[in-house]
């Protein structure tokens, strides 16, 4: 018996130093970004999402359609037209592009979701030109099922919003805050929302749930532990089309249907890309915001959030221009940045990989894991 505990006890002892030899191997080779492709389809307000290690790009705005946008400061700088129905999807092995069914909807700035391997798509907007009055923020829910190649109707948000947060957890998308469409006229509501509502696929019913705290809309999200994370964003009251940016963190957990506050961002910023990487939160790119919510200069650093410890630190910048990427995923460690805008302000279509050295497992039922949250079974 003593023997086969201490087999045991060696077992697990080359575990985990296997374990940190092969994290101290992939930090030491995680050095800097790499452009390794270009966008097909040179578009941006795409929206992405990840399957089986592969990168769906959905929707959009053709770069022609936005030039001179970020150049031009007066109005009428968005010419459009706004939306595509366009589906593409990358393959990080291969390195290699495939055009795919169109989605039904055309649109830009959708929230996606996957659950079960299916790609849940939300909202967004389309318009025919930059005239308000032409432009449709939408309500619309469909599914993507990679297998099949097919779309699926599903529905619809309650009301029509943009720019609000998502989170999956235990197999339920939960869609947070937002800013209402003007010409929807809901009692109660209007402006940036702190509305919360989840919706389960298997019933295709959306149910509310308990208020978000703070009113916001253009937040980061994440999930860690079934638990969402809402981070910074832009707050009540509504100032024309600004708003006072926030530092604000709150955290729900679904299980319980509460939120708590955390401590806010050390470091205000705007335009930021937030993405999940060994149970912590990365905060890549953006502005500082200066006086009066004025954007200031371009933010050089990324800040790491542990939720654990509660705390945060700062790394080098871990892209190439400090201006976040279109959209920005996770794939077996490595960050994937999907177009850009480069230092004299044109839009990028460049394709760029970090590799943070962290690698995925295979376990049980095949199902993905990071080293950084890997646990070994009592029992074994």
């Amino acid at each position: 018996m003593f023997k086969q505990h201490g087999g045991l006890q060696l077992m697990l002892f080359k575990l985990v130093v296997g374990v940190s030899l092969l994290i101290m191997v992939g930090t030491v080779s995680a050095s800097k970004w790499e452009v390794i492709s270009q966008l097909p389809t040179h578009r941006n307000s795409f929206s992405t999402a990840v399957v089986d290690g592969k990168i769906y790009l959905i929707g959009g705005t053709l770069f022609e359609h936005a030039r001179g946008v970020l150049r031009d400061p007066g109005p009428g700088i968005w010419r459009g037209p706004f939306g595509m129905s366009l589906v593409e999807v990358y393959d990080p092995e291969t390195n290699t592009w495939q055009r795919l069914t169109d989605m039904p909807t055309v649109r830009a700035g959708a929230n996606t979701a996957v659950v079960d391997g299916k790609i849940y798509v939300m909202g967004g907007y389309a318009g025919k030109d930059n005239h308000g009055k032409n432009l449709k923020i939408l309500k619309v829910v469909e599914m993507y099922d990679p297998q099949t190649d097919t779309w699926i109707r599903k529905q619809d948000l309650s009301f029509r919003r943009m720019q609000f947060g998502v989170g999956v957890v235990a197999g339920k998308i939960y869609a947070i805050g937002g800013l209402l469409d003007p010409k929807e006229k809901i009692p109660g509501l209007q402006g940036r929302l702190d509305l919360v509502e989840v919706y389960d696929p298997v019933s295709d019913t959306w149910t509310k749930r308990a208020d978000m705290p703070t009113k916001r809309d253009g937040f980061g999200t994440a999930v860690i532990d079934d638990t969402i994370y809402a981070i910074g964003g832009a707050g009540w009251p509504q100032v024309g089309a600004g708003g006072p940016d926030l530092g604000t963190i709150e955290v729900y957990e679904p299980r319980t249907n509460r939120w708590t506050k955390r401590p806010d961002m050390p470091n205000l910023r705007t335009g930021f890309a937030t993405i999940v990487i060994a149970d912590k939160i990365y905060l890549i790119g953006g502005y500082t915001v200066g006086a009066h919510g004025v954007r200031g200069e371009r933010f050089t650093k990324t800040e790491v959030y542990a939720p654990a410890t509660k705390r945060w630190r700062l790394t080098p910048t871990l892209t190439a221009s400090t201006l976040p990427p279109f959209s920005t995923v996770v794939v077996n460690g490595k960050i994937y940045a999907f177009g850009s805008t480069t230092e004299d302000r044109e839009f990028s279509p460049t394709v760029e990989v970090f590799d943070t050295g962290f690698r995925a497992l295979t376990a049980k039922g095949k199902l993905p894991s990071y080293w950084g949250a890997l646990k070994i079974e009592r029992q074994n």
